[in-house]
């Protein structure tokens, strides 16, 4: 006995799975508009979603800090420091030619490291997908958005699914305001 797929199945199946699908591709002219916006020194106001190694705060605590983010390399890349409670990260971001993406790797001082690959979803919002590991080896991953907002002068970290160690984290929700380009 033979068993036929009706042609609209096929067609069905093959829209759903690519409408799914993140495109998670850029252009250079994208990671220019992206670092544009983040370029600059920030005030952060962060409520740690973790107790984070390196940080004396635990989870629920808040702190504050500044962000300072700037181009390198002659605009290849945007290099930035976070410094807030006693924690203190650094992350590069760049495009990826080849992968036509968006990229960063970042690494703090307790140990944790993160890997992002950064698109654009619209005019204010700017969707990361993460991978990492803390210090002490856990893994993280998740997904979020920077909304950056008011042409630069506000940016928010936004993520309802970011996994620690297998378990999901409180949200992340830290806000950003420019004080100086």
């Amino acid at each position: 006995m033979k068993f036929h797929i009706p042609f609209f199945l096929i067609v069905l199946l093959l829209f759903a799975g690519s409408a799914t699908a993140q495109d998670m591709s850029s252009t250079k002219a994208e990671f220019k508009e992206f670092a544009q916006g983040m370029s600059g020194r920030f005030q952060s106001d962060i409520k740690l979603i973790h107790d984070w190694p390196g940080n004396d705060k635990k989870k629920g605590d808040r702190i504050s800090g500044i962000r300072v983010s700037k181009m390198i390399a002659d605009g290849e890349g945007l290099i930035s420091t976070n410094a807030a409670g006693t924690g203190i990260g650094t992350e590069i971001i760049l495009y990826n030619a080849a992968s036509r993406q968006i990229e960063c790797t970042g690494v703090d001082n307790g140990g944790t490291i993160w890997h992002l690959t950064i698109w654009k979803k619209s005019s204010t919002r700017w969707n990361w997908n993460l991978k990492g590991a803390l210090g002490s080896g856990e893994k993280i991953k998740g997904t979020g958005y920077w909304k950056i907002e008011g042409n630069g002068e506000k940016i928010a970290l936004i993520s309802d699914n970011f996994i620690i160690d297998g378990k999901k984290a409180d949200p992340l929700h830290d806000k950003y305001v420019r004080v100086n380009k």
